[in-house]
């Protein structure tokens, strides 16, 4: 029987995504969105991530949309 531990050689490599990866592909692949589409859930299909990557994405898109929007209000 084949059982226990796959080693790693047999493991496909998966490269890890820095968070400033992550961060711009969610901001390259939210470009378009709606504010009420940016969801975690939405981020995280859209990147395949881990859903806590995906909230902190979405927290900091967010955030950036709303400071923008904040300045865009002042200037004009």
């Amino acid at each position: 029987c084949a059982t226990g531990r796959v080693p790693a050689v047999a493991k496909s490599s998966r490269p890890k995504r820095t968070p400033d990866q992550l961060l711009a592909e969610a901001r390259e692949a939210t470009d378009g969105w709606p504010d009420a589409k940016v969801t975690g859930e939405g981020i995280r299909r859209a990147l395949r991530t881990s859903p806590a990557n995906a909230r902190s994405l979405r927290d900091t898109i967010l955030a950036e949309r709303a400071a923008a929007a904040g300045v865009g209000a002042v200037a004009s």
